[in-house]
């Protein structure tokens, strides 16, 4: 039996919306599922695209993308640049994939398991 095959389906628990909760100084919402240690994140301004993975998966690809200067960024347009399926790189020990968006300073973040993308500014 792997790891893998002992992960809850953290689809299957329902979150409460009022259990999202804005990042402070991104444009980001998140809730713990259940009382563990996973979250389901999303983009405020589009809720309806969620992505629900353990919190070290998140933890991780932080790490790998890292924070840069506390430059305010905006999320706008983002939606509206193609990003080609080859420029995806996976977070490695995840479920997660991420590619740059063209030459903005922004990320798009996939669930290999799941459908939808988040796009916000590699800040947030």
């Amino acid at each position: 039996m792997t790891a893998r095959s002992l992960q809850p389906d953290l689809w299957a628990v329902a979150v409460d919306e009022a259990k999202f909760t804005m990042l402070n100084g991104t444009g980001i919402e998140y809730a713990a599922i259940g009382d563990g240690d996973d979250y389901a994140v999303r983009d405020k301004d589009r809720p309806e695209v969620e992505i629900r993975r353990p919190g070290d998966d998140f933890r991780r690809l932080g790490a790998l993308l890292g924070r840069g200067p506390g430059v305010e960024q905006s999320a706008e347009g983002l939606h509206n640049i193609d990003v080609d399926d080859d420029r995806y790189e996976a977070v490695e020990g995840t479920d997660l994939k991420y590619a740059p968006i063209n030459d903005h300073d922004a990320v798009s973040v996939r669930d290999q398991q799941h459908p939808g993308e988040i796009r916000r500014p590699s800040n947030d």
